[in-house]
Formats: structure tokens, sequence, C-alpha cells
């Protein structure tokens, strides 16, 4: 569909790019939008959205799903500007109008579907009043039910437990179902653990992230007047960050979309990395295959790169196979090279990247703009040491998260119970929080007597005065504490949730308990109050909706959305797959070595090869101006030093847009030579107006074709400081040889002493 003929003039169409603009016209039927990095598909989202509402769409048909809150956030802020914008002189009146008809429904899948299931669970049987466990929550979970099954965490990890019932439920699959698939003993444990989870869940009134969207696909095909309700209400679907929708939320999509078909899906399936989670690239891969008359649409214009970074990035990403054609350009043709900085081992590289990012800012580049990017979490200590030494601040990403700090946790859990008294894992949390003397010994006789006659805890405290091992001063601790939770779920229907909490804490007298004296106690009391200043927010609504949305919120808040909300100057550190979204001013790739970037665990597997690609295209991408990426010669990891051939990764990268640099004069010889005689070759000139790399070489320096295949993979050499070895990788000038001895060594054929055998 053409846009208007005065879209240029239109506050909608303006800032848009003419794919951009048709994006946004494409109202009726299936929509295939490509959006490779830095292209702007927040902004046609937008805009789409904006136009459906300006053509008359009431913004209740419309619903948007988005993966983390900060971007449901954005888009909100967009729209409600952009109709401002278009109201010219009826600003105001239109302002009412937004007030009155509210904005589309907006959030990720976790938060839309848990609207739906507060509205709609007890068509199922269930109760709305539901907690959502967090990873945390979850963690303690699987503990207690590995314990129960007598599985030792030596045999069975509860994380890796978890990890494999996620997979299952991205999949759809119930334990029955899954159990097809339990081949081995380990993995019949699992089994046998996810059936326990999810009975524990259900009797604590509980669910996890995956069930919220399983349990609302349940509720559809259960209850076909639910499922039609909401197709005659969301008759617009857009869903953002399709390549990385698993297959449960596929079919929340497709169960919404079959009726009146106007869906959508706005991803790029060169940023699909989230396979470990469940994601299924194949959803945006086949899109087109499911709807045949969908239109697709590419947006290849970026935005936030210069060309020297989108040229490397399109050479690394093109490798992969079955993949749709882009190619990443921008306006920002100029830009410096990309360095490629090779280091003796890994001390060297995190000395070498700190010492850069302190450069950068003294050129102008704030610590916050700059970002240091790893394979592994097991990568970044180094990093913060090299930091700590050279007095730089900086943020680990991936650490201690706020709502998982224990004072924090402990006056959610309060809020939990109040929600919900048959969450027995925030119960058996509090019921000592502030102390109230009752020990393991107390607890131990309680969940004793639920097991006996098979009540929850909270009925179990209920009936205390029943236990004749409990001791009367405990018994009546233990009813003063019912007594202050029934109290105060009467308060949650007469108090919004910020002031509930702050009556709640000074009954419990949690500052004092807190406040002993310490920094850290100083510092935890601090974390409450910042708690309490984040539930201002919900004032404005009903009190026993007040508790629930902030609840929800937290539960689903992602580390990724708070990073933008500090502003503190601090050098960030994170691994490769948190900087999904990001845009960084500098940006260090560290580890690029086979074995590490690539995984080790990629390496046999292809469609993990081709995944790890798409990761080292993402890293590449957050790059607004300056990207490095970085490997060493050796470095200890896991308890052992390796010695790595460089990433794979790195031989795909153009030489007119690379700049290569080495601390070893025979390494950095041998990658000038091997640069510079690409070049010649080619006759190709440095694209960012940089000089290609210029050594002069001695005609005995040169080296025939004989030479080159009598040093091929596989054959055995001699070196006469390090004995022999095996070619273990061979390319242009240089080889790689693994000696006899273990060690790994490079040299460049053409000036090394080296003799085939």
């Amino acid at each position: 569909m053409k846009a208007p003929r005065t879209q240029h003039h239109d506050p909608i169409f303006a800032p848009l790019n003419e794919p951009q603009r048709e994006a946004v016209c494409a109202l009726q039927g299936p929509l295939l939008i490509l959006a490779g990095a830095g292209s702007g598909k927040t902004r046609a989202l937008t805009h789409r959205i904006a136009y459906l509402m300006e053509k008359g769409v009431q913004p209740w048909q419309i619903l948007a799903v988005t993966f983390t809150n900060k971007a449901a956030d954005e888009m909100k802020t967009r729209i409600k500007n952009l109709l401002h914008i278009t109201s010219g002189k009826d600003l105001e009146a239109r302002s009412s109008k937004l007030e009155a008809s509210r904005l589309p429904v907006m959030g990720t899948f976790h938060s839309i579907c848990a609207r739906i299931l507060r509205r709609d669970y007890e068509l199922l049987g269930r109760n709305r009043s539901f907690v959502i466990y967090d990873q945390n929550d979850q963690e303690r979970l699987m503990k207690k039910v590995l314990k129960e099954l007598h599985v030792d965490e030596t045999e069975l990890r509860p994380n890796a437990a978890l990890a494999s019932i996620g997979r299952f439920k991205a999949e759809a699959l119930s334990p029955h179902e899954a159990r097809e698939q339990a081949t081995t003993p380990r993995m019949q444990r699992v089994i046998q653990a996810f059936e326990t989870y999810n009975r524990t869940l259900r009797e604590a009134n509980a669910l996890d992230f995956d069930d919220l969207i399983l349990e609302v696909v349940r509720l559809f095909h259960e209850v076909p007047e639910v499922l039609d309700r909401y197709q005659e209400t969301w008759l617009f679907l857009n869903v953002d960050e399709y390549q990385d929708t698993n297959h449960a939320q596929y079919l929340f999509v497709s169960l919404l979309a079959q009726k009146y078909r106007n869906l959508c899906v706005i991803g790029d399936p060169d940023q699909s990395i989230y396979a470990f989670r469940g994601a299924d690239i194949r959803n945006i891969l086949e899109f087109e295959q499911e709807y045949s008359d969908a239109l697709r649409i590419k947006l290849e214009q970026n935005y936030r790169s210069t060309q020297p970074i989108l040229t490397a990035a399109n050479a690394v990403i093109a490798a992969n196979p079955n993949r749709p054609q882009k190619e990443m350009w921008t306006e920002r043709r100029e830009g410096p090279q990309i360095v490629l900085q090779e280091v003796r081992d890994a001390t060297k590289e995190a000395e070498e990247t700190v010492h850069t990012a302190e450069q950068l800012r003294l050129g102008g580049v704030p610590f916050n703009e700059q970002v240091i990017l790893y394979r592994t979490n097991a990568q970044s200590r180094l990093f913060e040491e090299a930091c700590l030494k050279r007095g730089i601040p900086y943020r680990v990403v991936g650490g201690l998260k706020f709502y998982a700090r224990r004072e924090v946790k402990d006056v959610l859990a309060y809020l939990y119970v109040l929600l919900n008294s048959g969450d027995t894992l925030s119960l058996l949390r509090i019921l000592n929080v502030p102390s109230r003397k009752i020990g393991d010994t107390t607890i131990g006789y309680l969940q004793a007597y639920a097991q006996d006659r098979k009540l929850t805890l909270w009925e179990t405290l209920q009936e205390v005065e029943h236990i004749e091992e409990l001791q009367k001063p405990t018994r009546e601790r233990l009813q003063r504490f019912v007594e202050l939770i029934e109290r105060f779920r009467i308060r949650a229907q007469e108090l919004g949730v910020c002031a509930l909490t702050e009556e709640l804490l000074t009954r419990i007298e949690m500052e004092k308990w807190l406040r002993d004296g310490t920094d850290d106690g100083e510092s935890r009391w601090e974390n409450v109050q910042e708690l309490l200043s984040v539930m201002h927010k919900y004032d404005a609504l009903e009190p026993w909706a007040s508790l629930t949305s902030f609840l929800e919120e937290v539960a689903l808040v992602s580390e990724v959305d708070a990073l933008t909300e500090v502003r503190d100057d601090a050098l960030t550190l994170m691994t490769v797959h948190l900087c999904k979204g990001l845009e960084f001013e500098s940006v260090t790739i560290a580890g690029c070595e086979e074995g590490i970037f690539p995984h080790a665990s990629s390496l046999f597997d292809q469609a993990q090869l081709e995944e790890e690609r798409r990761l080292m295209y993402v890293g590449m991408t957050r790059a607004k101006t300056y990207l490095r990426l970085m490997c060493a010669r050796s470095r200890m990891l896991w308890g052992e030093v390796q010695s790595n051939a460089s990433s794979r990764f790195l031989d795909d990268l153009p030489d007119e847009v690379i700049e290569r640099r080495s601390d070893d004069l025979l390494s950095a010889f041998a990658w000038a030579y091997e640069s510079g005689k690409r070049l010649a070759m080619s006759g190709e000139t440095a694209s960012s107006g940089q000089a290609a790399p210029q050594v002069e070489f001695n005609q005995d320096l040169s080296f025939s074709e004989e030479s080159q295949q009598a040093f091929a993979k596989g054959a055995r050499i001699e070196h006469p400081a390090f004995g022999k070895g095996t070619i273990v990788a061979h390319r242009g000038d240089i080889v790689e040889i693994e000696f006899d001895s273990g060690s790994r060594k490079r040299f460049a054929i053409s000036i090394a002493p080296l003799r085939v055998l």
C-alpha cells in the first residue's frame, strides 16, 4: 500500500524513510518486517500504531507485544507524543481523549498473559490471586522438590533441572509429553522433578514465567468464548522481536491472529540468539510459509553505526546459510577502522582494554558510553580487577539484581502472602523476619503436621493450638503472626500498595531490625526505601489493583531494563547475550578465540555455530563509532591454560575496514604482511579513508605455492627451539602448530625456521 501523497508534511511520516513508510501504511493482513540492527524498527512500529489510531482504529483494538518493559514504555511515550503533535490545535481535546480511551495494550508476553489470567483464570477452576515466582523463587522451590525426591544436588543441580523444564515449557510440552524424551536416567529424574515442581506450584497457587503463557494458551483452547472475546477485541496485532519467540508464544500469537489475520511481526533472524531459552528461529523464517499472502518489507538503513562497522558485521553474518538476504548500510560513511588486537594473555587483554577505555574518556567518550562484552561470565573477573587497579568505576550487568536482594525479597514476600496465603515459599521466608524466635525445629513440626493432614502451611498456622510439640510461647508467637497477616489482608483492600507497605513495615519494626548500626544495615534500609519509591507510581490505582499490578511488574522486570536507569559514569561489563537492544559509542568484544567465541559447545553443532555467529553480529552492531575485537595467545580459563587459534569470525572481516595490532613482533609482522598482500592482490583501499597497511618485503621473504602446500594442515614439522609438532591451522602465511610438548604457537612461514618432516 502506498503512503498518502501528503505524507512528507505529516509528523507520522516525515521522519521515516521509504521502507518505514511502507511498513506504516500496510495495515491490513499479515506483514513481515525484517528490521536489521539499528534500523529504527521501534520507530516504524510506533508510527504504524499511531497511524492505525489516526485512521480510526480504537486504541483497545490494538495489541503490541514487546520483549522488555523498557521497550513497551518507550513505545507508549512515543505514541503519546506523536498523537499530541498531530492533534495541532486540538491538543487539549486529544489529551483528554487519550485519558478517556487510553493507549493500546502494550507489554511483554508475560505481562499481557498475566492480565488475561487475572480476569479469566477462574474459568479454568483456578484462583485469580495467584503469585508469580521469579527465578530466585523457582530455584528455592526446585531445591525443595529435589530434597523431597531424595535427589542429591550433585546428581541434578536445581538450575539444570529448571533449564530443562524451561525448554519443555517453551515447547508447550506437559510432563507426560516430555516423558517421551526421557531416554536417560538423568532425564527421567528431570521429568520426575518436573511433575513434582508443577504440582507444588499449583498447591501454592503460583505460576512461573512460562506458565503465564501456557495457561493462557490452555484457556484459549478449553474456553473458546474467551479466545473469541480477545480476537474481537484485539483486531490488530503487532509483535516485536519475533525471532526470539518460542513455540508457546507462537501458539498464543497464532490463536489471537487466526480470525482476522491482521498480524504484523517485526524482527531480525540475524539477531536470534536465545535458542538456549527456547527461542525458535523458525517462527520468523517460516512466517511467509504460514501466511502465503504476507507482505515482506526490509529495513536496511542503519541509524546507529558507521559504515566500517556495518561492513565488518555484514561480512561476518553473510557466512550463515538459510538467512533472508539483507545488507545494512548507513549515511555515516566515515569512521575509525575496526581494531583487531592480539595480546599475550587474558591479563594483558584486560589491561589493554581498560587502558583504551581511559584514553577514549580523555577523548570525550564517557565511561557509560563504553561497554566490554564477553562470551562467558567467567571472563569478567580480570576486567573487574583491571578497573579496580586503575580506579575506574564500573558496573557488572549480571550481578545481584535489586529485586533479588535479601531485604527487598523479604518485603515482597509479605506482599505475596497478603495476595495469596497459599504461597508457602513466601510464608517460610517471612515467618521469622523480623526475628520471632521461630527456628528450624518449630518449622519442622509445622511441616510434619501439614504433611500428615494434607494441609497447606497457612492452614497449619491457623491450627497451631493443636500441635502438641509446640511450646505455649511459640504457639502464641505464631498466632500473633497469623493475626498480623489477616489484619493486613483487610488493609490491602483499603490502602494502595505504598501506604500498605509503609504501615506494615512500621507494625513489624522492620527499620529497627535492618538498621543495626552497620554500613550494611544502612544500605539494606536504603534499598527498602527505594522499593517504596517504586511503589508510588501505583498510588492512583484501586487498592487491590495497586498491589497486584506492582507485584506483577516486579516479577517481570528484567535487568537490562534497569540498566538504562543508571546515570553514573561507569564502564559497563556484560555478556554478549545481555547486550541485545542496547547501544554504546564504543564496544570491545573480548576473547575472540576458538573455543571461547565461538563457544566450545558449538564447535561440533552446525545450528549452535550459526547462533554463535549471530551472537557476534549482535555484539558488533551495538557499536556506534568504535569497535575493538580482542584475542589472546593464551588464557587461564576454567582452571587450565588454553592456547587457542583466533576466532574463525575474524577471518571473515574485510581487510579494508580493519586495523591489526599485536604486542608480539612476529604476529604483528605476519598480520601486516597478510593484510598488505591481500589488499595489493585485490587493488582495494581502506573505505574509511585511512591508508591500507604499507609494508615493504625483501624478495627473499616470498614463498611459493609449493611451500604453502608443504605446510598444509596436518603436516608434521620441526622447530629448532620447540621441537616437533603438527600444523593445526593454516591461513595465508600464518600456521598454527601444536607441539608434541603440548604448547601451541603461531609462525609466519616466510620467516620462521620451520622444517617439514
